[in-house]
């Protein structure tokens, strides 16, 4: 954990641990959702694999993949756990988080007011950005 690279890398492995399955199982459950018939409408068609995949499989399971953009973004600007307990935000400041920045400006430095405004630009940020995916994902917009 001396090392930026691999203390990066760490942080990475044990998040992709933690999201993986989680975010399988909204997949999995989008994926179970599709019905059988447009399917064989499909083959009915004469669309191959593929082209079944393309219209049929990845316009079916649009609203998931648009909630898990979403909800990953989200989590990751509140990312703390796991950079905290691994390895503290370092070396130096390798895995140092937007969370852990205002936490350490709170709580360790004690400037509260910094840390209250790097927290609500922390929010500006994600909200905007938020709000850019809905727009480019098209979320809550009539199909």
């Amino acid at each position: 954990m001396t090392d930026p690279s691999w203390a990066r890398a760490s942080v990475s492995f044990v998040l992709l641990w933690r999201w993986v399955g989680y975010l399988t199982i909204f997949f999995l459950a989008g994926l179970q959702a599709v019905p059988r018939e447009l399917y064989e409408a499909a083959e009915l068609d004469g669309a191959g694999p593929v082209r079944s995949f393309t219209t049929v499989t990845l316009p079916a399971i649009k609203p998931v993949t648009a909630f898990v953009v979403v909800t990953s973004f989200i989590s990751a600007a509140q990312l703390f756990d796991e950079p905290y307990l691994l390895t503290g935000g370092g070396p130096g400041e390798s895995t140092l988080s937007l969370a852990m920045f205002v936490y350490r400006a709170a709580f360790e430095r004690q400037q509260f007011g910094y840390a209250a405004a790097a927290g609500v630009l922390l929010f500006v940020l994600v909200f905007a950005v938020s709000q850019l995916l809905n727009r480019a994902l098209q979320i809550g917009r009539a199909a």
